[in-house]
């Protein structure tokens, strides 16, 4: 229940609150709950409502979704090798 409701939070949030405001709920997200995938659909629709769509032949999205995803992967690398989260994780260290 308190993921649910953390959820329409953060959807709320990204089409009310400033972009940056979103993307700490977000990762606030990543710590809280185990397999936060929620961060990677929030930050990619943050950054397709924030850009404007401009022609050029480098396309720096497929760049930043890159980014997003091995931010997601570090954070959860990190999450495993906490001491606090070692009786959470359904990982294998």
């Amino acid at each position: 229940m308190k993921r649910v409701f953390f959820d329409i939070l953060l959807i709320v949030s990204i089409f009310i609150l400033p972009w940056w405001v979103t993307l700490i709920w977000a990762i606030i997200g990543l710590f809280v709950f185990i397999n936060y995938y929620e961060f990677l659909a929030s930050s990619i629709i943050i950054y397709i409502l924030s850009t404007a769509r401009e022609f050029s032949f480098i396309n720096k999205s497929f760049f930043i979704y890159f980014l997003i995803i091995i931010f997601y992967l570090i954070v959860q690398y990190i999450r495993r090798h906490i001491i606090l989260y070692k009786n959470e994780t359904p990982f294998k260290s």
